[in-house]
């Protein structure tokens, strides 16, 4: 074998002196083989989440966000697993299912809950707030659901709709001004007025529109068009005066005050 050249012997020994390790390299290498120096979840920003069914549709959800809006939820996640030691929630194959909950009132709460903050509440129609209304009562989110009762209550000319969803959801803010609206407009209840706030309490709002009915035939006059439009501000002489006469006809409804 012929002898190699020195001139190779001295750019082997060069390249050895120079070779380059990368400092990134040596971090990984040292990070793989302590143990001490393995990475952590972030407290913050490593979501925990678990997989609902709601009408044959899974979804899977931050846990947190929902724990912190409802104390139901956050009881829910801290039950221990069940048979087979698997939790609900877990995965695909043992979702948390949802009974008696419709697709779309869950997909109009979900909206609101995981909204972008900046840019505030979505903007949803009447019914998408009465179904966030509803669950939101169902599952005590009290931030949810004053949200939706602020939403509710500036939809104007649905005092009978008001009405239902006051009784329905426990919302006694509604009622009053409300019945002073049946009361005070010039048009008379319809059907669904009737359907909306029952029998008993339409026979009572007919008797309190009644007596505002003018006996002077002379004018041709309903009352109500004048009281309706007296009405239309809180706290004037009118609207107390058709307060008084609510309190006095409807003392046995207490959902109508507390």
């Amino acid at each position: 074998m012929a002898p190699v050249p020195s001139y190779l012997h001295t750019r082997n020994k060069r390249a050895e002196e120079y070779t380059w390790t990368s400092p990134l390299s040596t971090k990984i290498n040292n990070t793989t083989s302590n143990p001490a120096l393995s990475p952590t979840r972030s407290p913050a920003f490593y979501f925990d989440c678990a997989i609902f069914e709601v009408e044959n549709v899974l979804y899977k959800i931050p846990r947190a966000r929902l724990a912190e809006e409802s104390s139901l939820f956050e009881t829910m996640f801290t039950l221990p697993p069940g048979a087979g030691n698997t939790s609900e929630g877990e995965d695909d194959d043992h979702p948390i299912h949802l009974p008696q909950t419709e697709r779309k009132d869950w997909e109009c709460l979900l909206k609101l809950l995981f909204r972008n903050p900046i840019s505030g509440p979505p903007e949803f129609t009447l019914d998408q707030w009465v179904s966030i209304l509803k669950l939101a009562t169902k599952w005590d989110m009290s931030t949810a659901r004053a949200c939706a009762i602020e939403k509710i209550a500036e939809y104007d000319g649905i005092p009978a709709k008001k009405i239902r969803l006051a009784r329905d959801y426990r919302v006694p803010r509604y009622f009053i001004p409300s019945l002073v609206q049946l009361i005070g407009r010039s048009n008379p209840l319809t059907a669904d007025d009737y359907k909306d706030i029952g029998v008993e309490c339409a026979l009572k709002v007919v008797s309190l529109r009644e007596r505002y009915y003018d006996p002077n035939r002379n004018e041709g006059m309903f009352r109500q068009q004048r009281v309706a439009s007296d009405v239309s501000s809180p706290m004037t002489p009118a609207w107390n005066g058709i307060v008084s006469e609510i309190h006095k006809t409807f003392t046995d409804h207490d959902e109508f005050y507390n």
